[in-house]
């Protein structure tokens, strides 16, 4: 039935009906209505009446807003104008929490989002790193004693890990930095008597940030991390932790929290205009982190015949030379030039080119040449920290080992100089690019399956023939010409290496097959050397193990569940991302846009970047992208990716002029007069390029292992990311171009420096 003709009614029977009967004031309301219209008119009133036990939390919405409400248990997060409506509504429904109330304040929010949104502030995420907490807890509440000096208090827990917990304490109580701690209800229980001993625990400062921080006082938690070392102690944890992890082993905050960083971080590497590059401890270019612009900076690069000059581009002495002024971003111009023949490849940094008076002559080369480039350079030590790499398999160990360095290929808009100068190409031979070098494949964010063919869940007894030694298993999946292996102990094997197995139940129940020492080849070795990836040798006559499993699948596809074959992501793919995230050349942003406009979702910061970070960073230590680019500016940048012309990015430069005890000026895309002004004076002068490109959802295919988790555990937090990822609009990337800037105006300034005599 609809109910918007009663919708009035309604909101004035619900205060009624707490004093007075449903049906009698339906009666005397509606007199003319029939008994059905009435009865479910009295059913829509129970219902708005009925209790409600979803939780507000509206801190993506409105970040700085909101403040805590709480109401019977249930603590919500909401700005200031829903919080009055808030307690408005309480009056009206009998100071109860219901589904009428629920209901009202979310059409209330989806009004205030038709207004004008704010060009909000976010915190900053490092999108590189997973869950904050390095080991497995879980969310149990138990009491826990504090040995004090004077005397015990018995509080309760909020969360257990095995060298940490997080405790409710009471409102006042200051505790030192180091106290005793036991579990005695824990303790009751046989496997865990010895936690009733207290163990000396530190107070420790919550991981979080300022804000959050604020509001753990104020609910007075503490974070407490065991500092007593006990083998007792660890075992009972870990075997506690164990047996109640699948109930309260995940905490849908973090994995939210971890899976939006990830979906923002993935959205970048997808759709931005860097390209991340991994090179060995003497400069060898191993791996391309390719995404969808990289495949037109990729082809520029690609030799016309074999080979890939990228290695050339960036030879071992150019990145070591880098890497020992890591600070510094390195500006790179480079251009091709196609003689009768043969083409021919320059390459030279801004530095160079300035140390010997030649900017100018390349550049006039490059545009000449029409294929002039220009590319932002910023290289990182590669970071092995990440948790992720203790769930590599054996191939994965072998591919990223050698990994030393990681840098970001940027490409930026090239100068053009006022006027050229006479064509001279002998003075560039210095920077002459040799012959091709070997072929590079780059790492596509998109990974196909290894086995082509459908695979079926299928487990079974499996004897393995290793060394002359016989080791049971049994296999998680199977294929016609592969198979997946579980060990109950871990094995070692160099690869690739040969065994011979057997399915002794299936030779049993099949006696017409041979399924005796089937030969197989180890392609790879997965979780410590538990996990097996097999692949069957074909013979002359081919394998016996094939052409069973081609007559089981045959007669049996119904009966087996198919794995999906969708794209996957390995373990050393999902590391290589991280670790490209975790050293972004420069900060950056993602934007939604709603009925009132755009707003900041989410800010990913560049911690080697802190002079860019400071800028964008107002007094909460919270990152504003409104103190460098207006709403008025972004809407322009915005409308202009809209038109017809093929543009993929938008890049605007701003120049902030930094005064003495004066507010800094910003001009937007000033004249080469304006700049050449700016530069000359004494104030401080930084440049800023604001590379802005439009998003769709359609485009992103987000690959995010958290996902998964988090639709298990948190079903309103998995739809909440599914409505911010399909607002997102824009995303915008910043770099710090001081020094490009600078060349530039000398370049082209009143008093350039004098062209070099004619060969």
């Amino acid at each position: 039935m609809d109910f918007s003709p009663y919708k009035a009614l309604l909101n004035r029977l619900i205060p009624l009906s707490y004093q007075q009967d449903t049906e009698t004031l339906l009666a005397g309301l509606l007199p003319d209505a029939d008994a059905q219209t009435r009865y479910q008119l009295a059913a829509e009133i129970n219902r708005l009446k009925a209790p409600c036990l979803r939780v507000l939390d509206l801190q993506q919405l409105f970040p700085e807003q909101c403040r805590q409400v709480f109401h019977r248990g249930l603590n919500h997060m909401l700005p200031p104008k829903l919080e009055q409506r808030f307690m408005q509504l309480l009056g009206q429904y009998n100071g109860d929490y219901t589904r009428g109330l629920y209901e009202t304040l979310l059409a209330d929010l989806a009004a205030m989002r038709k207004q004008p949104a704010l060009f909000n502030a976010t915190p900053w995420h490092q999108p590189g790193f997973g869950t904050r907490r390095k080991e497995p807890r879980v969310q149990f509440v138990t009491p826990a004693e504090l040995h004090l000096e004077d005397g015990h208090i018995q509080v309760n827990t909020l969360d257990i890990s095995v060298s940490g917990i997080m405790l409710t304490v009471p409102p006042g109580l200051i505790l030192p930095q180091k106290v005793s701690v036991s579990f005695p209800a824990l303790a009751e229980l046989p496997e865990f008597a010895c936690l009733a001993e207290p163990k000396c625990f530190q107070l420790t400062q919550l991981p979080v940030s300022a804000k959050e921080q604020e509001k753990t006082q104020r609910q007075e938690r503490a974070a407490l991390q065991r500092i007593e070392p006990d083998s007792a102690w660890q075992e009972a944890l870990s075997l506690f932790i164990e047996q109640n992890r699948a109930r309260y082993g995940q905490n849908a905050e973090d994995l939210y929290s971890t899976a939006l960083a990830q979906c923002w971080g993935q959205t970048l590497l997808e759709s931005g205009l860097g390209q991340s590059l991994f090179f060995d401890e003497q400069g060898e270019l191993q791996e391309i982190l390719c995404n969808r612009f990289g495949k037109k900076l990729l082809e520029y690069w690609c030799h016309e015949q074999a080979g890939d000059l990228l290695p050339v581009l960036l030879p071992p002495e150019r990145i070591l030379a880098m890497a020992a002024r890591q600070h510094e971003p390195v500006f790179l111009y480079g251009f091709k030039l196609k003689g009768k023949k043969d083409s021919y490849y320059f390459a030279a940094e801004q530095s160079q080119l300035l140390q010997k008076q030649l900017l100018q002559q390349f550049i006039c080369e490059g545009q000449r040449a029409g294929t002039l480039q220009l590319y932002h350079l910023s290289i990182r030590p590669v970071l092995f920290t990440d948790q992720i790499t203790e769930n590599l398999d054996l191939l994965g160990k072998e591919r990223l080992s050698p990994l030393k360095w990681q840098l970001w290929l940027t490409p930026l808009p090239a100068p053009e100089p006022r006027t050229l100068l006479p064509a001279n190409g002998r003075l560039l031979l210095p920077w002459l690019l040799t012959s091709p070098a070997k072929q590079i494949t780059p790492v596509l964010l998109r990974q196909s399956p290894a086995r082509k063919e459908t695979r079926f869940r299928f487990e079974t007894p499996v004897e393995l023939l290793l060394d002359d030694k016989p080791l049971h298993g049994a296999s998680e999946d199977i294929s016609v010409a592969g198979m997946k292996l579980m060990l109950p102990q871990p094995v070692e094997l160099t690869l690739p290496a040969t065994v011979h197995i057997s399915l002794p139940e299936l030779n049993k129940l099949s006696p017409d097959w041979n399924l005796k020492k089937l030969p197989y080849r180890v392609v790879n070795i997965s979780q410590g050397g538990k996990v097996m990836h097999l692949h069957a040798i074909q013979g002359a006559k081919g394998h016996g193990g094939s052409r069973f499993f081609s007559a089981l699948l045959n007669q049996n596809q119904d009966k087996l569940r198919a794995r999906a074959e969708g794209s996957q992501q390995p373990a050393w793919m999902r590391w290589l991302i991280r670790q490209a995230l975790q050293q972004l050349s420069g900060p950056a942003f993602l934007l939604g846009r709603n009925d009132g406009g755009f707003y900041v979702q989410g800010s990913l910061a560049s911690p080697v970047r802190q002079r860019l970070m400071t800028m964008l960073t107002d007094d909460k230590r919270l990152a504003q992208l409104g103190l460098l680019i207006t709403r008025q500016l972004l809407q322009s940048m915005a409308s202009a990716l809209q038109r017809p012309d093929g543009k993929s990015h938008l890049v605007t430069e701003l120049w902030i002029t930094e005064k003495a005890d004066q507010t800094s000026l910003l001009q937007v895309n000033p004249a080469a007069e304006q700049q050449q002004q700016l530069m000359a004076g004494q104030d401080r002068v930084t440049v800023c390029l604001a590379a802005v490109n439009r998003l769709q959802l359609r485009q992103l295919t987000l690959n995010v292992p958290e996902w998964n988790q988090l639709a298990e555990v948190s079903l309103y937090k998995t739809q909440l990311l599914e409505q911010n990822l399909a607002e997102l609009a824009l995303q915008c990337q910043i770099f710090n171009i001081t020094d490009l800037a600078r060349a530039r105006v000398q370049l082209n300034g009143p008093a350039a420096a004098p062209a070099p005599p004619q060969d």
